[in-house]
Parts: structure tokens; C-alpha cells; sequence
């Protein structure tokens, strides 16, 4: 009897599954064939089940499910760093315009590509975009090239913070959702597809909400839409709905399932609690996007209980001159610690808890979990090996606590994405990354040569 072949077998590594039953392998192993996991369980085992094309010696290394970042803004990841941290939120816009309104597509093109490699270097396998500068076949694109999954949208506001940034009356704001769910159908076998996204917090009238939710359930995509970021935001948004809290109202709208997600949801009422489980709705975690801009998560979101209650929360990374960086290892300690200073007990929210946050709980934001967000057999090959060789993975002698508060993203790898080897020795293996990185610092500064925008720096800069 011949020993069935796979093409990739992953040996010798800690396995985080992530699986129903949260099972650890401490010698671990994962066969691979085509795009899907054959097996996965002791390396005696599945070495014995199996014979590979290819064998990837993991040498005692984590391996877990790729990271899931549910909330990142490709478009903005240019301009990152150029608002100065004195600066209060509200003065974003004095940057933020001019980037946007002088970006051309070839800006926007590397602007993505520099995200999607962060990710992809910081063991992100999948993402979800909320729009960018242009139409959303520019991010998808890039993500392609990359070789990440992603959820991409458009930019949809019929209340725009400018006119020049508007693109259209709500009729027009619909009608452009409709055609990028068209352009990018969400398949069986999709890699890259179209969500349904909008900005949200008071910039979209109720019937744009409606209207956007009626198209995500046509096609099946999740909603995808920012919520009671600041208290400024949720406040004007109470008002609009008539003194309701922002869950009621779009409860009201008939918007909230299991296929919306709210980002931010900082500022919210005890009472939402109760309605987003009820709704099976997803909330989107960003945690660095609150502390880099003093939006009060630590002490006035309810994440923990959310949590507790049973809510699913993911994590996001958000954008430039928010959280700075998309890396969800780095979200992750931050969801795990800041709650706990805030409240003065431990643990709030525990390790497990946050790897959850990571994997699982963003596929199912992103109406992925049967394809993804867990190591088990049938699920999509998405999976990332850290090296043992950095100092933060020893003693290592419990390999979820020092997955998240030693380790994180800093020793990741090898990552594999739809069973391809995206990443390996820690470089992309699809684009070249010195030349990306060369034409992405030339795209910055001819983009901020047009804006007329100068970085205030606080030191002297000598030339």
C-alpha cells in the first residue's frame, strides 16, 4: 500500500490549532495539499501517514494560524508618521486632506504594497480593507501580488467631512458598492474579494446604511462600518438617532447579524452589550488606534465585557497616524494588558483569549471561519512558523504566553498563505522588497512635494 503524497509537509513544530478543542501538539506536524490541510497532529504520526514534495523543518518554532487583522486602511499607510504626536486628534484632517486629494494611483499602489508586506512580515494572513483613495481593484491587486487573503472595499460617505472628498449622492455611494461586489463575487475559492464597507460615525445617512446592508446580504459579505470612535463622534451620532445608543439605532435599521462588523465601538453603553450578542454582531478591537490618540479604550470601552459576555471581538491595526503599524502580535499584547492597568485586576483578558481575538474570531468577522483562523483538516493552508532562534521564544516553556507578551510578531518566518510559501527567512517570496521599499520612499516624498505639507519636526533635522 503506497503511502499517500502531499506537497508540503510542516514538521517539528509547538502547534497552536486553535481547533474546537484548542489543542497544542508540542511536536507538531501539518500536511499540506494544494491549498487546504491534509492533517495535522504528532510528527511521529502524521510522518508516518505521509510522504511530502517538500518537507519544512519547523525545529521546535510555533506554528498558529495566521493572524487576522478585520480593520486596516491600505490608503493611508503612505503618510504614516507625519503628524506630530502633540498634535490632538481633531488637527488629523490638516495632514489627511492634502494627502488624500493629491494622491495619484501610483501612490496609492505603493502605499498599499508597504501595508500588505508589513502584514505579511508580521504574520498577517488576512485582512479586510475599509476603502481606499481609489476603486477597490487597486488593493485587490496588490494583495494579490503579495499573496495575502483580503476582504476589500470602496470609500462610501454621503455625509463627507469635505465635498472635495465626496464621491457621490447615496444613489451613487450604492451603486458603487453594488459594482465592486460584482467585480470581486466572494466564492467558494476566493482569495480576494469584496466586502461591503463604509465610514460610518455619522459621515453616512441612515438609508446608505440600509441600503449598503441590503447589498451585503445579497452577496453574502460581511458590513463593514466604524462606530463611537471618540466621544465627540458618538455623541453627534446619539443625537442623530434621536437619543438611542448607536447599536439601538442600527438595530432599528435592521443592520446588525452576524455578518456586520463595527470597528472601534470604544465609546459605547453597558446596554449595547446585550445587543450586539443578541445581533451576533462582530466588534473590531483596534487598541493602538485609541492609546496613539488618547481615545480612552483602556478605561471607557467595554471590550472585557464584551468578551465576557460572549460577543466575538477582533482585532485591527486601523491606519497610519493612528496605529502607525499593522502588526496584530503587537495588538494582541496591547488587548491583553491595557484593559487589566485600567481596571487594576488581572487577567481581564487573558492570552488565550487575545490568540482567539487573533485568528478564529477575525475569520469569523470576515465570514471566513469554515475556510480559515484554525489549523484543521479542510481548512485553507494559512499558517505561519516563528524561528526558535530569538532570544524572546526561551525557555519557552508555556508557548501561548510567550506567543503573546515575549515574542509576538518579531520572530515570524515563514508564511504560508492559500498553501503558498508567501514569506520565508523572514522575505517576501512574490515581490521584490528592495525595490518595492525604493519606490515607495520615492512615491512619499513626490506626495508630500505636491502637498505643500511640511513635517513639523520638534529637533533639528541637518541635511
Amino acid at each position: 500500500m503506497s503511502i499517500p503524497r502531499v506537497d508540503l509537509l510542516i514538521v517539528r513544530g509547538v502547534v497552536l490549532t486553535v481547533d474546537a478543542d484548542r489543542r497544542i501538539f508540542a511536536n507538531g506536524a501539518i500536511a499540506i495539499k494544494g491549498n487546504r490541510i491534509e492533517a495535522v497532529g504528532p510528527s511521529a504520526e502524521i510522518e508516518r501517514l505521509y510522504t511530502a514534495t517538500r518537507t519544512i523543518d519547523a525545529d521546535g518554532g510555533v506554528v498558529h494560524p495566521g493572524f487576522i487583522d478585520c480593520h486596516v486602511h491600505l490608503s493611508q499607510h503612505l503618510g504614516r508618521g507625519t503628524i506630530p504626536d502633540i498634535w490632538p486628534e481633531e488637527r488629523e484632517h490638516e495632514q489627511w486632506f492634502p494627502y488624500w486629494t493629491h494622491m495619484n494611483e501610483e501612490d496609492a499602489a505603493c502605499s498599499a504594497m508597504l501595508a500588505c508586506l508589513e502584514m505579511l512580515r508580521n504574520g498577517t494572513t488576512a485582512f479586510a480593507d475599509n476603502g481606499g483613495r481609489f476603486q477597490g481593484e487597486l488593493n485587490a491587486f496588490v494583495a494579490r501580488r503579495v499573496g495575502l487573503r483580503a476582504m476589500v472595499g470602496e470609500v462610501c460617505w454621503d455625509i463627507p467631512p469635505y465635498p472635495e472628498v465626496a464621491i457621490g449622492d447615496t444613489r451613487m455611494c450604492l451603486q458603487r458598492l453594488e459594482r465592486l461586489v460584482a467585480a470581486l463575487p466572494f466564492t467558494e475559492d476566493s482569495r480576494v474579494w469584496s466586502g461591503v464597507s463604509l465610514a460610518g460615525m455619522g459621515y453616512c445617512s441612515d438609508a446608505l446604511v440600509a441600503g449598503a446592508k441590503a447589498i451585503a446580504r445579497n452577496a453574502g459579505v460581511t458590513l463593514d462600518l466604524h462606530q463611537s470612535f471618540g466621544s465627540a463622534d458618538t455623541q453627534a451620532y446619539r443625537r442623530h438617532a434621536g437619543g438611542a445608543t448607536a447599536s439601538a439605532h442600527l438595530e432599528r435599521l435592521g443592520v446588525l447579524d452576524d455578518q456586520t462588523q463595527l470597528v472601534h465601538m470604544i465609546h459605547t453603553d453597558p446596554s449595547e452589550i446585550e445587543i450586539l450578542l443578541r445581533t451576533g454582531t462582530n466588534v473590531i478591537h483596534c487598541p493602538a488606534a485609541s492609546t496613539r490618540v488618547a481615545m480612552g479604550v483602556s478605561h471607557v470601552g467595554h471590550f472585557p465585557e464584551m468578551v465576557d459576555a460572549g460577543v466575538n471581538v477582533a482585532l485591527g491595526s486601523d491606519s497610519g497616524n493612528y496605529s502607525d503599524f499593522f502588526d496584530i502580535g503587537r495588538q494582541a499584547y496591547l488587548t491583553a494588558t491595557i484593559h487589566r492597568e485600567a481596571r487594576g485586576r488581572m487577567p481581564v483578558i487573558s492570552a488565550e483569549q487575545v490568540i482567539e481575538m487573533a485568528t478564529i474570531n477575525g475569520a469569523r468577522a470576515l465570514g471566513i471561519a469554515d475556510r480559515t483562523g484554525s489549523l484543521e483538516p479542510g481548512k485553507m493552508a494559512d499558517l505561519v512558523i516563528h524561528s526558535k532562534s530569538r532570544p524572546e521564544w526561551h525557555p519557552g516553556l508555556d508557548p501561548v504566553n510567550s506567543l503573546i507578551y515575549s515574542a509576538q510578531s518579531v520572530s515570524v518566518d515563514t508564511v504560508i498563505v492559500d498553501g503558498n510559501i508567501c514569506l520565508e527567512n523572514g522575505r517576501a517570496t512574490r515581490v521584490n522588497e528592495t525595490s518595492e521599499y525604493r519606490d515607495i520612499d520615492r512615491s512619499a516624498r513626490a506626495l508630500y512635494e505636491r502637498m505643500g505639507y511640511r513635517i513639523p519636526h520638534r529637533w533639528p533635522v541637518v541635511e
